[in-house]
Order: C-alpha cells, then sequence, then structure tokens
C-alpha cells in the first residue's frame, strides 16, 4: 500500500513536469520560432557560414514602469551549455583544463549559476542534482554522499584540483565557482583522497574577478527559520590583469529539523596575469555552529533480531539532543602559479594550507525493540587538524611525426595531522522514542588534544595525452607511483599504536574516438587508492583506531558523448572492484576480509533543447555486491546503503508572457536500501519532488532576482539507510525564499 502511494506521487510529480513543459508551445507562453533550438545537427561544428543568419526584429516601444523585466540573456553567460548552468569545460588535475566532450571520463561541472538559480548552501545541495551521487547528509553537522555506491565526504573536497585544503567539516559554497563532479576512482589525477572516497571526486573551482564590476546582495529565508546574508564583490582592474573577489556570509536560525545554525564565512580570490606568468590566491575563513543538532537512528542488535525494516515515526522526530553543538573554526590558503617557458612548455605549482578546530558534544541514539525503547550514548569530541598540500609540474607539448604528444610531470605531498580525543560522557540511559527524554548529562571534559594520527602522502607522475592528426583518436597513458605513511597514536599514552609506510604503483590507461567532433566514446581503465576507510573509525568497534594497508581499487569503464551544442548527454557503464572492511559480529573486530563490486550504467543529460526549457538529471542503474567474504558469508547480497535504481529529473520552463519569469520542478527517487552486509534491515524506495519560481526584473533601474522553492511538496515521509546499521529521517516539506540585487 505505501508504495502505490508512493508511485502514484511520483506519478503527480513527472504530471508536472508534463504540464510545465508543454507551455513552451502554447502560443501565449511559447517563443518566437526562430527562438527554438533544434536537437543539433549531425555535427555541430559545420561551417558556420552554413547557420542562417539571424532575423533582425523591430524593438517593441518602450515602457514606462517602475518595475521592468530582465531576461536571462542580459546575465553575463560563463563557457556553459545553453542557460549557463553546465560548463563545457572541466579540470582534471595533472590533466589540466579540458573540454568536457574530450574528457575519457563521466564528469560534469555544476556552474555558480546553476548555484543561483537552485538556491542551494552546501556541496551536498548541489551534488544532488547528478543521478550518481546519494545524499547521505545527516544534518547541519554532516556533508556525505555516496558516488557510484562508495562512501564519500566534506573531507576529501578538492580545491581548485588540490586535497586537503578546503575546509574539512563545512559544505558552504559561498566562495565557489564551479563544482565538478567526477564519477570514478582517478588516483593518476591528483593523488590519494586522504579520507578515503573512492567512487569519485568533488572539486571546487574557487570565484575570480570577472570582467564587469559585481556588486551583488543576496537575502534568504527559510528552511525552517534560517536567515542568510551574503554579499559578493568583484573588481577588476583597467588593464584587465589583476582581480579581486570577496564573499561574505552570516546565516543564522532554526532549522526544519530544530538545529540552531550559525554561519560566518569570508571567502577571498585574488588573481594576475603577467606576460609569461599567472597567479591565483585564495582565503577563507569559516566559523559554523550547529545545536541540538539532528542525528541518526541505529537499529541495535536485540531490534536487528527481530525487525526487518524502520516503522514509520512521526514527520521531524528529533534523534538529537537538546544540548548537543558541533562548533568549528577554519581557515585555509591555497597560492597557485603558472610561468610560460616557451609557447609549448608550463611549469606549474599550487601550495595551500588548513587549520580546523572542531569540538562535538553528541549523542548515540540506538533502537532496542519494535516498541520504540532505546538507549543513548553521549560522547565529546574536540580535534585539531593541520594539513599543508603541495604540487608542482611541468607540462607540454611536442610531435613524433603527425602525434601530438602533451605531457605531464608532476609531483605532490598531502600531510595532515589530527590531535583528537573523543571520550565517553555517559551511556546506557533509557527512553523511548515515542515519548523521548534525552536526559543530557553535563559534559565533565574540557578541551584536550593528544595527538591521534599522522598522514603524509607523497606521489610521482608521468601522463601522456596522445592524439592524432585529424584528432579523431586521443590515448591517455600514465601512472603514478604514491607513497603512502600512516601513523596512528595512543591517545592515553602518546605512544606509537599503529604504522605503515608503503609505495603503490597505480596505472592508467583511457582512449577518446570521436567519428565526429560532436561525438565522443570513450573507455578506462583507472586505479584508486584508499587510506580513508582502511582505518577502523567504528568508536564501538574491538579494533577501533586500527590502520590497515590502503586498499587498491580497479575500474574498468566505457561511454559515449553526444554534444547537441545546446545541450549533451552521456551514456557511461562502469565496474569496480576494491577490498573492504567488514565486521566480525562475533568478535564486533573490523578487517579486511571481503571485496565489494559495484557495476552500472548512468545516464546524463544537461542543457537547453528548446529555447526557454532546461532539462539536468539522469538515470543510474547499481548492482553492487560483497564478494570473497569469510566463508562466504555475504556473498552476493546488496553493498549497504546503496540503492539499485538512482533518478534524479529537473525541468525549468520560461514564461514567454511573462519575460523574466521561470517555473521549475524536480523529481528524486531512490530505490530500497539495506543497513547491513547481511541485508536483513531494509529501507523501503522513496521519491520526493519539488516546486519553485524566479523572476527577474529592475526595480529603481537595480537587476533583482526573486526565487522561491517547495522542497518535498508532498511532505513525504522516509528513512535513508546508512552503513553500520544506521537510517535517518528526510527532511519533510520546507521552503527557501531569496532576493538577489546587482547593484
Amino acid at each position: 500500500m505505501r508504495e502505490r502511494i508512493m508511485y502514484r506521487r511520483i506519478a503527480l510529480a513527472l504530471a508536472s513536469m508534463a504540464i510545465v513543459s508543454p507551455l513552451a508551445m502554447h502560443p501565449v507562453m511559447a517563443a518566437a520560432k526562430d527562438e527554438v533550438y533544434d536537437f543539433g545537427s549531425s555535427d555541430i561544428y559545420a561551417e558556420k557560414s552554413a547557420e542562417p543568419a539571424a532575423e533582425t526584429k523591430a524593438e517593441p516601444a518602450p515602457v514606462q514602469a517602475p518595475v521592468e523585466p530582465v531576461t536571462e540573456d542580459e546575465e553575463e553567460a560563463p563557457a556553459a551549455y545553453a542557460g549557463g548552468q553546465v560548463s563545457t569545460s572541466v579540470q582534471l588535475g595533472v590533466l589540466g583544463d579540458r573540454p568536457t566532450l574530450d574528457v575519457p571520463f563521466n564528469i560534469t561541472g555544476y556552474t555558480n549559476k546553476m548555484m543561483e538559480d537552485k538556491q542551494v548552501a552546501t556541496v551536498d545541495d548541489v551534488i544532488v542534482h547528478d543521478p550518481s551521487v546519494s545524499d547521505q547528509t545527516l544534518s547541519g553537522v554532516s556533508s556525505a554522499w555516496n558516488i557510484r555506491g562508495f562512501k564519500a565526504q566534506q573531507q576529501d573536497v578538492q580545491l581548485n584540483g588540490l586535497y586537503g585544503i578546503a575546509p574539512r567539516f563545512y559544505g558552504g559554497v559561498e566562495g565557489v565557482d564551479r563544482v565538478d563532479v567526477l564519477k570514478g576512482p582517478s588516483a593518476i589525477l591528483a593523488g590519494i583522497a586522504p579520507n578515503g572516497s573512492l567512487g569519485g571526486t568533488i572539486n571546487y573551482i574557487t570565484k575570480r574577478a570577472g570582467s564587469e564590476p559585481l556588486n551583488r546582495v543576496k537575502f534568504s529565508y527559510g528552511n525552517g527559520g534560517v536567515f542568510t546574508q551574503q554579499v559578493d564583490f568583484g573588481r577588476r582592474t583597467d588593464d584587465d590583469k589583476a582581480g579581486l573577489r570577496i564573499n561574505v556570509l552570516n546565516r543564522n536560525g532554526d532549522t526544519s529539523f530544530d538545529e540552531h545554525m550559525r554561519t560566518d564565512s569570508i571567502t577571498v580570490g585574488a588573481d594576475y596575469k603577467g606576460g609569461r606568468y599567472r597567479l591565483g590566491f585564495d582565503y577563507g575563513y569559516v566559523y559554523n555552529k550547529v545545536s541540538d543538532q539532528q542525528y541518526q537512528l541505529t537499529i541495535g542488535t536485540k531490534a536487528l533480531a527481530t525487525m526487518t525494516s524502520m516503522f514509520e515515526v512521526p514527520r521531524g522526530t528529533k534523534f538529537g539532543a537538546d544540548g548537543g553543538y558541533r562548533a568549528i573554526h577554519e581557515q585555509y590558503g591555497m597560492l597557485h602559479g603558472e610561468y610560460d617557458f616557451s609557447k609549448d612548455w608550463t611549469g606549474y605549482f599550487s601550495y595551500g594550507l588548513r587549520n580546523t578546530k572542531m569540538e562535538y558534544f553528541y549523542n548515540n541514539f540506538s533502537l532496542a525493540d519494535r516498541l520504540g525503547n532505546a538507549t543513548m550514548k553521549y560522547s565529546y569530541n574536540n580535534q585539531v587538524n593541520k594539513a599543508d598540500s603541495g604540487e608542482v609540474g611541468v607540462r607540454g607539448k611536442f610531435f613524433t611525426g603527425d602525434l601530438k604528444h602533451e605531457l605531464t610531470v608532476g609531483a605532490n605531498r598531502i600531510h595532515y595531522t589530527r590531535y583528537m580525543n573523543n571520550r565517553t560522557v555517559k551511556s546506557g540511559l533509557k527512553t523511548n522514542l515515542w515519548n523521548i527524554d534525552f536526559q543530557t548529562p553535563e559534559n565533565p571534559y574540557s578541551w584536550s588534544e593528544p595527538k591521534n594520527d599522522e598522514n603524509t602522502f607523497t606521489g610521482i607522475v608521468l601522463t601522456n595525452n596522445i592524439t592524432t592528426p585529424n584528432e579523431k583518436w586521443q590515448f591517455v597513458l600514465g601512472g603514478r607511483e604514491q607513497r603512502v605513511k600512516v601513523d596512528t597514536y595512543d591517545t592515553k599514552t602518546g605512544a606509537a599504536k599503529t604504522h605503515y609506510d608503503e609505495s603503490v604503483f597505480t596505472p592508467a590507461f583511457a582512449v577518446v574516438y570521436k567519428p565526429q567532433k560532436n561525438i565522443s566514446l570513450y573507455a578506462n581503465y583507472m586505479q584508486g587508492l584508499d587510506a580513508g576507510d582502511s582505518l577502523v573509525t567504528d568508536t564501538d568497534a574491538s579494533n577501533y583506531g586500527e590502520a590497515f594497508a590502503p586498499f587498491k581499487t580497479k575500474q574498468y569503464e566505457i561511454g559515449a558523448k553526444y554534444d547537441f551544442g545546446k545541450w549533451a548527454t552521456t551514456l557511461s557503464a562502469f565496474a569496480i572492484k576494491s577490498p573492504t572492511l567488514i565486521e566480525d559480529t562475533a568478535t564486533n573486530r573490523y578487517a579486511p576480509s571481503g571485496e565489494v563490486r559495484h557495476r552500472g550504467i548512468e545516464w546524463n543529460v544537461v542543457g537547453e533543447p528548446h529555447k526557454g526549457t532546461r532539462l539536468m538529471g539522469g538515470l543510474m542503474f547499481l548492482d553492487a555486491t560483497y564478494r570473497n567474504t569469510a566463508g562466504g558469508l555475504y556473498d552476493g547480497n546488496r553493498v549497504a546503503a546503496t540503492s539499485r535504481w538512482n533518478a534524479v529529473m529537473g525541468l525549468e520552463q520560461d514564461i514567454a508572457s511573462v519575460p523574466g519569469l521561470t517555473l521549475t520542478t524536480n523529481l528524486t527517487y531512490n530505490s530500497s536500501a539495506y543497513t547491513n552486509e547481511a541485508n536483513s534491515f531494509r529501507v523501503s524506495p522513496w521519491a520526493t519532488w519539488d516546486l519553485g519560481a524566479r523572476y527577474k526584473f529592475k526595480a529603481g533601474g537595480v537587476p533583482l532576482t526573486l526565487r522561491g522553492d517547495v522542497y518535498n511538496v508532498t511532505n513525504r515521509n522516509y528513512w535513508r539507510a546508512l552503513q553500520n546499521n544506521g537510517v535517518f529521517l528526510g527532511k519533510s516539506r520546507t521552503f527557501l525564499l531569496s532576493l538577489t540585487a546587482d547593484f
């Protein structure tokens, strides 16, 4: 019955898309005939002379009114597909900036315009528009997600291609111009992800001043009662050589989960262009405190013995204790430079620092039985995390016969030290889910920062991108020698606990074939290294803190891309194998006693196939299973927290009869998932439907944009699956309203 209701909701959401889309065809609302894009010729890069000349239109008589509509065309458009929300180029670490069509990976670059239009506040608000990504964010204290079924987190986000420098715990994107989402392991591009993200990479491209002065102020209210103010300022010198971009943000209020959020941040981006060199500088500071935070619900051992799925609870049920909090202070900075030795050879370097302080008082809420009886444990964690990261290299091109070689030689180093003390305040407190009494204890502990672990990753990389004379074939060959050094320490005595210091070689091969300039077929063999998930992080495990040798992950992928000019689509298939830690429930000990195999098919579509009608989304089928487990205990079972089907589709429609008005709708679907290796506890499939609108106009000569969105319109009450027998409650119906002014 529940699934039938959900499917009806999906049908209703799809119907809304069907209703919004034909607005483009209505004679009152449709754009003029010469504004309708076709689906692209067989080759969009055909000679420009073949294109018909634009027709001359008579300008309408000016209308005197206090409010003037503003069309999308008045905005400065980035190098993006029609609509400006997805970039036509991406950054690929040692391979540099590349056209998306020429890249042998499934990758999408979401622009700042997309982030503004979707009213995103954090990185997880951006990447959930990709069907290969499943959101695992619990609340304001968590930024986590699955990519191709592998867990990833904020700690492994890159900053301009460099690991370790982006904020460790804060996922805000106010200083970000583009978010590149690369699917699949890719150790060759930027080295090992420090905290074990395997299924893909998130890369922040920071904001820079544009050619026109920018004075932007934005106010937003919603997601409960959160009020946000943001200032975005940009200037370039008259000679265009130097630029400065500053973003300041303040956020305060109670969220829809009754969390109290306070954020103050500033980001600075500066750049300078010399005759043969270019320099870029970034600095950021953020203070973020979330109080009374929401948290996950863990299904306890006794509950697992009698339950196979989670019962429904009232919307907005709180599993995070009153009196809990997480406060962070983060500072980070990065310098990047390039120097042209000649027209064919360029040297480059990047170096960054980050300092993070975090204090965390939180509870673990564990369900004991189907009657709602539960136990709670309170913990206090404080941490100082210091990181420095650097990269240096040379890239250039040369020819051997008719073949062009683009060679890169580089070296990188990531080093971070964590001073952390995680202590239990009180455990075994009993309550009931239907009448929760958190019994929040006083915290007897004070700040303490013993050394917990120290990690150093160094690597040397060599790549060669070979192109044939007609540019129909490209071959990428390369490898990275990666040294991994991990030391853990006893936080009570300071004595060394575990040590690992080894080198691993990760080769990479890829090919791109372009039968036409707007079509590419590609294949790749990539490897990834995982030092993060080879460390036992479950505080209840008998071997908590133990470090194993880094896991080596292998991927095979094939795909096809079609660029229609105004829109583009990608279809890819992949197979990924990786060792994994599995818990022995008898001893409560984790060990690398098996592997996971993730096989899937992805389809993405982005752009504006019809003037005023924009699409963004796609579909992923994922078959993620355990293999070679001890005694075959879990062989063939589905990997915890993965769904077989993930789908997301967003549709936008400009209303021609009301210039400046755009209606939006978005549908997200995840099929069922399990919370453990035994597949004994299942979370039902769910779908959410969002609606929104934005209106661009002028008042007193000032361009304004009013945006409004309603999320989870049907107020769907649903659970989402986590690993290690965790579930979390999805957000109920929320809204967000904002006003942006460009002075």
